[in-house]
């Protein structure tokens, strides 16, 4: 196990801010696409016979790709220095879960966003306390590990740092959060879209 938070040396905290990072900036460049997705995509949207909800799913993609290629330059560097992740099989499944969590956030704002054109700057500014209120900077440990038990983002990192870092697995009950979330953002988000589909045309 070579991830540690602050309290570890100067190299351990490093990988264990960059197995944190990556998922992070990668969801939330995902997210922060979609919102505009469905405006600027204007014309194709008018098109009854375009499935609009593809245009969220495209940004999230190309996010995810992106920090494939970062995980994998991570991965590489971490070989050259003798830290072989022996977990690494999970990783396929963590983008999966990010992948899935972060599209259904993205109909949500893409949809709320034709709607509400005011809602980017407030995503920026939810997200940017989002960072703050997830483990990236620093572990779940202390008074506040029951407080970081509530967001998704724990588990989804922990699963991150397993992989990358063969850092322990999370809690049995985290997962089942995690997995549950998921879900729910993902059918609860696709299902907003559709509803508010037939009006999108007439506004954008």
């Amino acid at each position: 196990m070579i991830g540690r938070g602050p309290g570890a040396g100067n190299d351990e905290y490093i990988y264990f801010l960059i197995a944190g990072l990556l998922p992070w900036l990668g969801l939330n460049e995902g997210v922060v696409r979609s919102t505009t997705s469905i405006v600027d995509n204007a014309p194709m949207v008018r098109r009854l016979a375009f499935r609009s909800e593809l245009l969220v799913v495209v940004p999230n993609a190309t996010s995810l790709i992106f920090e494939t290629v970062g995980l994998v330059l991570f991965l590489g560097f971490l070989l050259m220095r003798g830290a072989a992740p022996k977990l690494i099989w999970i990783l396929p499944i963590a983008l999966l879960l990010q992948f899935s969590l972060q599209v259904g956030l993205g109909w949500f704002v893409a949809a709320t966003y034709v709607f509400f054109r005011d809602l980017l700057p407030i995503l920026g500014f939810a997200l940017s306390i989002a960072f703050y209120l997830s483990p990236i900077l620093y572990p779940v440990a202390g008074r506040f590990e029951r407080f970081f038990e509530w967001n998704p983002m724990t588990p989804l990192l922990g699963l991150f740092r397993s992989a990358m870092l063969s850092e322990a697995l999370p809690g049995i009950g985290s997962l089942v959060f995690l997995l549950v979330v998921t879900v729910v953002l993902f059918t609860g988000g696709l299902a907003y879209f559709r509803r508010a589909q037939g009006t999108l045309a007439d506004l954008i």
